[in-house]
């Protein structure tokens, strides 16, 4: 190990959501063709393109490399991401199955056994610093990490786990194969330096990008002067499609349902939601392109948080719920999830038009009477001209084990990273994508393409920010937009952000100059 072991780091707490860029490089689930049908593959005659008409990419891996029967340890933590690695039979199940194949071709491509362990991880810091333990001590328990993303980052200054450009050198492993997200490699390594990464054996990376729901028959009835359901997605595809317009949109939309007189849960909305959560808060915030940290010329990361785009997209947020008679703005903090239910609720029963959430609440949508559609979220102008969103930090992020070099398994665990995203990108990803988002939970098909579009508008724009990845041991950045909002009920940027300068720009120092030492 190339630094002194640093004592492990305290940790904090909850999930989050989100960050990105639409005229960037594109992540591998967004270079998906929307040529897809539903169930299988289209048939694809030509030779340069896959079976779901993606351009083919040889993989980084010697078709003929073994290895001697070798175990791969694979810890990962018990919160629910279970499903994205572990398959232990076919059960008809499209994502069961295609996680069960691609574990056996592994195996039997590289002959080595997956060896899957899962550890407890609801504990905040449980997860990490059990592996931090286990990699520091030097009992080899342990060869590939995956976790909460934003737990995972925390203990990254411990060195507990390898440096991924090092593996890359010395093992079959590609970060620039469209199968690792492009995003997060290059936000994330500094000074040839990367310890964390994400990519397509993580399902949760994509399913956990923010996006606007809507109801295709009440957007036809109620948004007639702005040409309905067709209208919003020609806001959007003429790069017309900012918060201001949104707000507009929404301003008047409003009837007293339950007939009491005042404006109550019960009533109709053009939009509503809990701020005592990541969503919309932060995919709002990252929408409008309001970061944390931005890059400078060198490539080095610097503070952004208090800035003036920052400051107008919150009083824009703020003012949103403020002022808007078509917002339902419901500002209990951390209620078990009663408020957020009865929002959701409120979009399937046909009383709302928009709602924010992230892609994967598609699946509870399913049953509506009402057809639904998908847009990206709004823009700060229309000078910004790309669409952006952020990722829950529950998302699965991936280590490998610092020791593996110490113990020359750095070939054997960096290939098998590698083959595992490969083979994700090859058969799991463009399954859940093409098939179970855009077809069976979106209910279009070939025919209809504008969901398909809005859809690879989001995912195109979903990227990372180094403070955000970071955000676990910044004072939480991430969370300040929600918390503001939610907690504070103030839209006061600049007194927040002189709360946590002195801190957050120690600790911001701290991490950078331990990424820039040799």
């Amino acid at each position: 190990m190339k630094k002194i072991l640093c004592a492990l780091l305290a940790a904090l707490l909850t999930l989050s959501v989100f960050a990105a860029c639409a005229d960037g490089k594109k992540s591998s689930a967004a270079q998906n063709s929307d040529q897809a049908q539903t169930g299988a593959g289209p048939a694809v005659t030509d030779p340069n393109v896959d079976e779901w008409g993606r351009e083919k990419v040889e993989s980084a891996i010697p078709a003929d490399k073994k290895f001697a029967n070798n175990t791969v340890n694979f810890v990962f933590d018990d919160t629910g991401r279970s499903f994205e690695f572990v398959a232990d039979a076919l059960s008809g199940d499209l994502i069961n199955d295609a996680v069960y194949n691609r574990n056996l071709k592994v195996e039997n491509d590289l002959g080595i056994t997956l060896n899957y362990i899962e550890l407890p991880g609801n504990d905040e810091f449980s997860f990490c610093n059990a592996v931090s333990r286990a990699v520091l001590s030097g009992t080899g328990d342990y060869d590939l990490i995956a976790g909460w993303a934003y737990f995972l980052t925390a203990v990254v200054r411990n060195w507990c786990y390898a440096n991924l450009k090092e593996v890359e050198e010395k093992s079959s492993m590609d970060l620039s194969k469209p199968w690792w997200n492009q995003f997060y490699v290059e936000e994330a390594t500094l000074n040839g330096q990367l310890y964390t990464v994400t990519g397509d054996l993580a399902i949760t990376t994509y399913s956990s990008a923010g996006c606007l729901f809507f109801n295709k028959r009440l957007a036809d009835e109620h948004l007639s002067a702005w040409g309905g359901t067709d209208g919003l997605y020609k806001l959007v595809e003429d790069y017309q499609w900012t918060f201001d317009k949104f707000a507009e949109i929404c301003k008047n939309v409003y009837n007293d349902a339950d007939g009491d007189g005042q404006r109550s849960d019960g009533d109709f909305y053009a939009f509503a939601s809990t701020w005592s959560g990541p969503i919309p808060s932060n995919s709002f915030q990252y929408g409008m392109d309001a970061r944390i940290t931005r890059t400078d010329e060198n490539g080095v990361p610097y503070l952004d948080y208090y800035s003036e785009r920052s400051v107008g997209a919150i009083n824009k947020i703020y003012s949103f719920n403020k002022d808007c008679a078509g917002v339902l703005y419901n500002a209990a903090f951390y209620n078990n999830g009663e408020a957020e239910l009865m929002i959701r609720n409120k979009f399937i029963n046909g009383n709302l038009i928009f709602v924010a959430y992230v892609i994967g609440t598609a699946v509870s949508f399913t049953d509506m009477t009402d057809d639904f559609g998908i847009l990206p979220m709004p823009m700060y102008d229309a000078d910004q001209h790309a669409y952006y969103t952020s990722q829950g930090d529950s998302y699965s992020a991936f280590a490998v084990a610092a020791d593996v070099i110490d113990r020359n398994k750095v070939d054997l665990v960096g290939t098998t990273l590698e083959k595992l995203n490969e083979e994700s990108y090859r058969s799991v990803a463009p399954n859940y994508f093409e098939t179970v988002m855009k077809y069976r939970y979106l209910r279009t098909d070939a025919d209809n393409q504008k969901d398909i579009k809005m859809y690879d508008f989001i995912l195109k724009g979903s990227n990372f920010n180094f403070g955000m990845i970071y955000s676990s041991v910044l004072d939480d950045l991430s969370f300040g937009f929600r918390y503001m909002i939610g907690r504070d009920n103030s839209s006061n940027l600049l007194s927040f952000w002189q709360s946590k300068e002195s801190s957050v720009t120690a600790k911001f120092k701290a991490l950078i100059e331990d990424f820039m030492s040799d």
